[in-house]
């Protein structure tokens, strides 16, 4: 048996007298437990379970004296806190008979019964003599089936035994204390083992409730027994409440609560009594349970911790010592850089020998302080997690720093490697046990993570079977030289027979010498461990009368596992077990003790057993946990929980074999896999009816017309009482705050290990879709930290459902590794960021990336993404390391994404489009590949030796279909040296290569007759019906065949001698159009195939050599060759246009996206994709893939993806996610400033050049362009939007943006700077070299001129002075005199750095001067009040930004990542900590808002990391300092405005502009843009231009 592990709950025994008890359970039951498991699992993350020894209906179910023991054993074992319950009350409860006497004392009784006049045939019949047992006693038989003269046997029995014993007892006979046990309940009983004689501790965690009612004669039914002499009921239950536990009390401070009844306990008071010890239990259960248990901070443990505790359970399993442990001793004192190799056949016992051995190396090497590992997997497991697994253990176990989220499985294995190599000068050795290896998942056996040559410090121990998947055939082949291998033989008999006899000892058994005989002859058939252990479970139940035969043992592991489920199946129930052990053996990482009886109350017809016979069926329906709890007694020893959550799993898979063999069905599986889905999300929790039909299958215990009755079909409606499956636990408290997540939160680790296997067994892709995309399943699993789990969870939906979305969100995580390490918290933020721009591609997207708004009502605080900028196009890289030495050579693409690489080494490599591992295709060392060619899913290899090879994607074997060739039929070597096209028509391969006159055919993996050409074939191509085959040839000559019969149909000259490179058949097939090496076109009419006619032909001026061509549906036909791309209509033979390679630059291949769009062009010596616009022809985007050897550029024709590929590895794109990037607006330039016009309905952008961008909000387009003569210099608009003022080469533009005119072109201006009144028609152009002017807005003509320079001018409130900072002094300026009004002069040691007019109060200004004193200046009154002395440590000069409207808070400066905020009401200065240093042009303030942009606080220590680059948006309640909200921005900024809307416009240096909306539910304060979807511009809608006057309609040289 196995020992102790970890406790995984709270699990309590209920012990109380089932007979007045039944009221005040079943409300506990119903009403309370529910309560406190639902507390421990939101609060503790721990499970709640309670043992009613009685909760089954069936009094002949209830379990033995010894069953109780154990379970009451078991609680106190394996309880975090409380473990027992007692309910005592006014009942004394049944005396039952002993299960066991002793010979003598049975002996007696039987002679003192005869005396006493009795017949003693009841005794006899009831007890059966047993020498098995240790010492032999007389024990009581128990039926499995009920006898229905058996009640009045046991009734007549215990009255003759009652009497027998007092009078024994009297007579000196049997002692009072050996006595005892004939007349003690098994209330007292089971209060008597929990209690007596246990700790202080064990004590403090019972609770004991005493009910004593108020007057002495009990109105219920009395004791139906006969009084003794020794002890009455009555006595034994008043010493039980009155001295025994009371003495507790006093001694043990025990928890005894007693309550003195003053109703009489009919219905109403039961139930009333039931309620009050309801509340004082959940009360003091809960007290004890958060006194006793801590919250488990790491759910998920360490992967150390975890293989630690295996290893323990295991070696908690050797039971016999094996002369093999000398071989590991051996090899640990050894001086070898080989590893050992343990090989043992299946049940041997290789985990429990290699556990064994783990445990003791430390006492082997104790002068050496080894670090021992150990890690064990089975088929669940992958090369990758073992590796991530061993890796995190020996960096833990040295205190290394490594690598936590390799990108691949190929830089896992160099860290690997790594690490040994820096643990090679450790003084510590490290000795890496690993078992299990040959269980992983078939495919390849991959052995090159491991070292041909351990480091001298290091041992490695593994084991493998003989004939498993080829991997000891591997391990040999890599260390061919090593001679470490030894096998695990099986147990001799002696060993077996030395083992069976310990375990029957253990339960005080023993067997007879004749049934020893029959083991023994057992045993030499059957050696293995676990054989003995079953054969354990049938004869410990064997007693000394029972005759063994030959028959009786069978030989073999399954066979004794399949007699070990028939005894469970006649013991609980074939539905019970077959049930329980189905869920357990579905699940994935197993199922808790708790679950298990959850998921089996689920399930209808395991239900349905355990409903009353009668029709009051309870709404309130559950599987008894005492029923669950008996299956697990008698699995106990096979079934091990493991972990602290406690989850159920085989010690031996060979249990999983049998199982899945005897009971699991396809049939069954999905529909079970279903359940266990429903189970974790939660469906039938929360009080939820789940409906149920039942019939009676269990008729024979009732009268005939119930079993007519029941055997009628019944649906109802029951609540099961399963609890609720949130993503994250945290207290209740916490959850009715509805304020987020509270740091006591934790995630739910089973749901999120459970609930995407069974989704996906189940069929239920949908479901598993929506789940990847929920924002709370990613929030826990980064809480758990399975961001390796979510990645393979996401993959594997996405080949079901939303593949595209999903990959996306896939791709964004493999590259996110750092923030999965370092800020999981924000990695949400930035994942809506990043992927916001995706939305109108991928709809499903749009639930994750915005999520201010919850449920359409609860507004969530944030920043939320309106517009998003131009986006990076994620990409999925995939590298081999080999490649770098032996590079890619060849390459061809499938339908279905898969890529097929060929090495100059001849090695085969496949990758699937999104997993960063791929395989190798490469069977064997031997076997080289010199070519490779694709169409549908097809591939066709060649080997060097000129085999030809089929592999089909889609086929669900991974092997090679060889196809037979006439040379091989002809005994003749091959020829064939490359594959230079495939096409796979009607269920025919047809395949040409240059050089040769012919089309191979290939049918069933055979050639059959070759279409015949007239030339070297050159091209080909097929009709879509697949009937017509079109070969282009060396001498220009076009060929059409019959794809069935391969006769010919037509032959004729396409191209006047040159080669054709290619053939275009349109829609119709009436025409095909042949394209030649030169890209001459030439179209024909094949309409009669016979006759065909030349429709057009278009001839090339140039004699280079084309390098590819691509076409569209749409008639377009792209040809490339190395400088220059031609776009040509094929049906007209029209050149639409023309693209020149980059200077210095030529091409190597382009095509066409598919929606005709745009070009994509690969250039030599080149690191990266150019995107080009079809129609406007500029190059509007570029596409990294990070190396300048790119050979190849591809797109699969039924899925829209763009791949590369390099000398080492291939980079893919969706073409979708290009096609968005490249249609959203931007100018190429850094964005200098947005203005934006009244309620956000438009705004304006500016870059330095003639272009102004007009945006229009309702769509997020750029709806025009405002031209200029020169750069544009600075702009303004007016307060209702109606004109837009701008500068450009010194001149000022006035447009009515009504009318779309520029009504007024101002020369001579000397303007640097625009600036408009909140009202009226005037405006003031400020200049810094000359006259700064005020001007009428309609005429253009001057109001009056300014002689004063002034720094940081603004115009007054009212519109009546121009103020700003001249020589140290604020002026204020008249708008109709230019001259100065009023002067603000400060002491003279001291000067004004800021200030800034209030606008409720217009003749009010704050004023700063240089001495930190702060001023308010009355312009009417011209008077001055200081308010306030900043410290002497505040920085000078401040930024004066802002003071808030109708509010009295200001910000005064920013310094690196402090932001300084004024209390002007209150004369206090606070201070703000940015998130990091924040850059004072990208500041912003409206309203009690006010917005930031920093840089990140925390730097990545990867350098291709540039999500750590990235800037971030914060938005704050100035009021408070209270963040709002973030949002990480994917580009770098440039300019920043915060409209009164609440809406931030930001500006980014490539040109484009982000808009961004503050919602704060806690401040009532929402952004109401217009439009939520993101901006995107089909590339054929060019912008309207707003033209300038052609010359300067006004001069104001006049008025210098």
């Amino acid at each position: 048996m196995v020992g102790e592990v970890r406790m995984a709950g709270v699990k309590v025994y209920l012990c109380s007298n089932p007979e007045d008890s039944v009221v005040e359970r079943k409300y506990l039951r119903e009403n309370i437990f529910p309560k406190l498991r639902d507390h421990c699992r939101r609060t503790y993350g721990v499970d709640f379970r309670v043992i009613d020894p009685y909760e089954r209906v069936d009094s002949a179910n209830w379990p033995t004296q010894e069953e109780r023991r154990l379970f009451i054993e078991e609680c106190r074992e394996n309880s975090l806190g409380p473990f027992f319950v007692a309910l005592v009350g006014e009942q004394y409860g049944t005396v039952g008979l002993p299960e066991q006497v002793d010979l003598c004392e049975f002996m007696l009784l039987l002679q003192m019964c005869q005396n006493l006049g009795f017949s003693c045939v009841t005794l006899e019949k009831l007890y059966r003599r047993d020498e098995n047992t240790i010492p032999p006693k007389y024990c009581l038989i128990r039926l499995e089936v009920e006898d229905s003269g058996r009640h009045a046997d046991l009734e007549k029995a215990r009255m003759m035994m009652q009497y027998a014993v007092t009078e024994c007892v009297q007579q000196g006979d049997i002692k009072p204390e050996e006595a005892q046990k004939y007349c003690t309940s098994d209330l007292e009983k089971d209060l008597c083992f929990a209690l007596k004689g246990r700790s202080r501790a064990d004590i403090k965690r019972c609770l004991c409730y005493v009910n004593k009612p108020f007057k002495t004669p009990d109105r219920r039914k009395t004791d139906d027994k006969p009084p003794t002499d020794y002890q009455t009921t009555s006595v034994a239950l008043k010493e039980l409440r009155e001295d025994f536990l009371p003495n507790l009390v006093q001694s043990h401070k025990a928890l005894v609560y007693t309550t003195i009844s003053t109703t009489t306990m009919e219905l109403s008071g039961e139930q009333s009594y039931a309620e009050e010890l309801s509340h004082q239990l959940y009360s003091d259960l809960k007290q004890l349970i958060d006194q006793s248990v801590e919250k488990n901070e790491d759910q998920t443990q360490g992967f150390f911790s975890q293989q630690r505790e295996l290893c323990d359970i295991f070696s908690r399993l050797y039971k016999i010592e094996r002369d093999e442990v000398t071989h590991v001793r051996a090899y640990l004192e050894q001086d070898t850089n080989r590893p050992l190799v343990l090989v043992g056949g299946p049940c041997t016992g290789k985990s429990v020998f290699l556990a064994h051995c783990a445990n003791q190396i430390k006492t082997w090497m104790k002068d050496q302080d080894p670090v021992v590992i150990v890690q064990f997997t089975d088929s669940n497991t992958s090369l990758k997690q073992s590796l991530l697994s061993m890796c995190h253990q020996i960096a833990s176990s040295y205190n290394l720093q490594y690598n936590t989220h390799p990108k691949n499985i190929f830089k896992l294995k160099e860290t690997f490697s790594e690490l040994l190599s820096i643990i090679a000068e450790s003084s510590k050795p490290l000795i890496l046990i690993i078992d299990g290896f040959d269980q992983m998942p078939n495919g390849p056996v991959d052995m090159t993570w491991l070292p041909k040559t351990l480091p001298s410090n290091v041992k490695l121990i593994m084991s493998s079977t003989p004939m498993k998947s080829g991997f000891l055939s591997a391990i040999k082949s890599h260390y061919s030289e090593s001679t470490l291998f030894f096998d695990l033989e099986p147990l001799d008999s002696k060993s077996c027979n030395q083992m069976l006899t310990t375990l029957l000892l253990a339960a005080n058994r023993r067997i007879t010498s004749g049934q020893q005989m029959y083991v023994n002859q057992a045993f030499k058939e059957c050696s293995l461990p676990l054989y003995v252990e079953l054969l354990f479970r049938q004869v410990r139940c064997w007693g000394s009368e029972l005759e063994i035969t030959p028959d009786t043992l069978v030989p073999g592991v399954h066979a004794n596992i399949e007699l070990f489920l028939d005894h469970l199946e006649e013991k609980h129930g074939k539905v019970l077990i077959s049930r329980a052990l189905q869920y357990l053996s579905l699940s994935r990482h197993g199922l808790t003790e708790a679950e298990l009886t959850d998921i089996l109350s689920c399930d209808d017809e395991v239900l349905s057993d355990f409903l009353p016979l009668d029709n009051d069926v309870p709404y309130k329906s559950r599987v008894p946990e005492i029923a669950v709890e008996a299956v697990l007694l008698d699995l106990k020893g096979f079934m091990i929980p493991r972990n602290t959550l406690g989850t159920l799993f085989w010690a031996s898979r060979h249990f999983n074999l049998v199982i899945n063999k005897r009971y699991l069905s396809s049939n069954e599986q999905q529909s079970m896999y279903s359940l266990l889905a429903n189970y974790f999300s939660g469906r039938w929790a929360g009080g939820t009816a789940k409906p149920l039909t039942f019939t009676a299958s269990h008729g024979s215990k009732m009268s005939d017309s119930i079993t007519v009755q029941k055997a009628m079909p019944k649906k109802m409606y029951s609540n099961r009482q399963v609890p609720g499956q949130p993503w994250m636990f945290q207290p209740l408290a916490a959850a009715l705050c509805n304020s987020g997540l509270s740091k006591s939160a934790h995630p739910n680790l089973r749901k999120l290990q459970e609930l995407p296997f069974h989704l996906m067994q189940s069929g239920s892709f949908e479901e598993l879709g929506r789940m990847m995309l929920s924002q709370e399943f990613l929030d826990a699993m980064f809480q758990a930290g399975l961001e390796e789990e979510l990645v393979f969870w996401i993959e594997e939906a996405s080949r079901n459902r939303f593949p595209r979305a999903l990959r996306l969100l896939a791709t964004f995580l493999k590259t996110s590794d750092c923030w999965m390490k370092d800020c999981t918290a924000d990695l949400v933020l930035v994942m809506q960021a990043h992927l916001f721009p995706f939305v109108n591609v991928f709809p499903k997207l749009g639930q994750f990336v915005n999520q201010t708004i919850n449920d359409g009502k609860t507004r969530r605080s944030g920043v939320s993404t309106i517009l998003s900028p131009s986006p990076s196009v994620p990409a999925t890289h995939w590298e081999l390391p080999s490649a770098k030495v032996s590079p890619f050579v060849k390459v061809d693409l499938a339908q279905s994404e898969s890529a097929v690489v060929i090495q100059d080494n001849g090695s085969a490599w496949v990758w699937n489009g999104s997993d960063s591992e791929g395989f190798n295709l490469s069977q064997s060392s031997e076997l080289k590949f010199a070519d490779v060619r694709c169409a549908a899913n097809v591939f066709m290899l060649l080997t060097q030796s000129g085999k030809l090879l089929l592999w089909d994607v889609n086929a669900p074997s991974s092997y090679f279909q060889e196809v037979q060739t006439h040379q091989e039929e002809q005994g003749q070597e091959s020829t064939l040296q490359s594959i230079d096209g495939i096409l796979v028509s009607n269920r025919r391969i047809f395949a040409f290569s240059r050089g040769r006159s012919f089309v191979q055919v290939f049918e069933e993996r055979r050639e059959v007759a070759p279409l015949q050409c007239s030339s070297f074939v050159t091209c080909m191509s097929c009709s879509v019906d697949g009937y017509m085959i079109c070969c282009g040839q060396n001498d220009g000559t076009l060929s059409i065949f019959d794809s069935q019969s391969g006769l010919p149909l037509t032959s004729f000259i396409c191209s006047k001698g040159m080669p054709l490179f290619d053939l275009i058949l349109n829609e119709n097939e009436e025409a095909i159009s042949g394209v030649d090496c030169t890209g001459s076109v030439f179209v024909w009419d094949i309409r009669i195939p016979t006759i065909p006619e030349l429709i057009k032909e278009s001839l090339s001026s140039s004699k280079e050599d084309i390098l590819n061509t691509d076409h569209s549906e749409e008639g377009l036909l792209l040809i490339c060759k190395r400088q220059r791309i031609q776009i040509v209509d094929i049906l007209l033979l029209d050149i639409e246009d023309q693209f020149n390679a980059p200077r210095g630059k030529t091409f190597i291949q382009a095509i066409l996206d598919p929606e005709t769009h745009f070009i994509i062009a690969l250039v030599k010596d080149c690191s990266f994709l150019l995107v080009w616009n079809l129609f406007s022809g500029q190059c509007v985007l570029s596409l990294d893939f990070g190396s300048t050897e790119a050979f190849k550029l591809m797109k699969p024709k039924e899925c829209p993806n763009l791949t590369v590929v390099t000398s080492t590895g291939i980079t893919n794109w969706d073409m979708d996610l290009v096609s968005v990037a490249a249609s959203t607006p931007k100018s190429g330039r850094e964005v200098l400033k947005v203005i934006v016009g009244p309620k956000g309905g438009l705004f304006y952008t500016s870059d330095g050049s003639e272009l102004v961008w007009r945006w229009t909000v309702f769509d997020w387009e750029v709806k025009s362009h405002l031209l200029h003569h020169g750069p544009v210099e600075d702009m303004a608009l007016s307060v209702d939007g109606n004109l837009l003022l701008t500068i450009a080469s010194g001149n000022i533009y006035v447009w009515n943006t009504s009318t779309n005119a520029n009504i007024h072109r101002i020369q001579d201006s000397q303007a640097a700077r625009l600036l408009l009144p909140p009202k009226g028609n005037s405006a003031v152009s400020l200049s810094e070299t000359g006259l700064s002017r005020v001007w009428n807005l309609c005429t253009g003509l001057v109001v009056c001129s300014i002689h004063h320079h002034l720094r940081d001018a603004v115009i007054s409130p009212e519109r009546t002075f121009l103020m700003g900072i001249n020589k140290g002094d604020l002026l204020a300026v008249s708008l109709w005199s230019g001259y100065i009004s009023k002067q603000f002069s400060s002491s003279e040691w001291s000067e004004v750095v800021a200030f800034f007019p209030l606008i409720d109060h217009p003749d009010c200004v704050m004023v700063i001067t240089s001495s930190g004193a702060l001023y308010s200046w009355r312009l009417t009154e011209d008077t001055v009040c200081q308010r306030f002395q900043f410290p002497d440590s505040f920085q000078y000069p401040p930024q004066f930004f802002n003071v808030l409207s109708g509010e009295s808070y200001g910000m005064i400066s920013v310094d690196d990542s402090k932001i300084s905020i004024l209390d002007v009401k209150n004369c206090k200065l606070c201070s703000l900590k940015a998130e990091g240093p924040v850059c004072q042009k990208f500041v912003g303030i409206s309203g009690k808002y006010a917005v930031y942009i920093c840089s990140p606080s925390m730097m990545c220590r990867s350098y291709t990391c540039d999500l750590h680059a990235r800037h971030i948006l914060v938005a704050i309640r100035v009021t408070d300092g209270k963040k709002v909200g973030k949002v990480y921005l994917s580009k770098t900024p440039s300019a920043l405005t915060l409209s009164e809307e609440l809406c931030v416009y930001v500006g980014f240096e490539d040109g484009s502009v982000g808009v961004y909306a503050i919602n704060d539910g806690d401040g009532n304060a929402v952004s109401t843009p217009k439009c939520g979807s993101t901006g995107r511009m089909c590339p054929f809608d060019e912008p309207e231009v707003w033209s300038p006057l052609a010359s300067p309609n006004i001069s104001w040289e006049d008025f210098k």
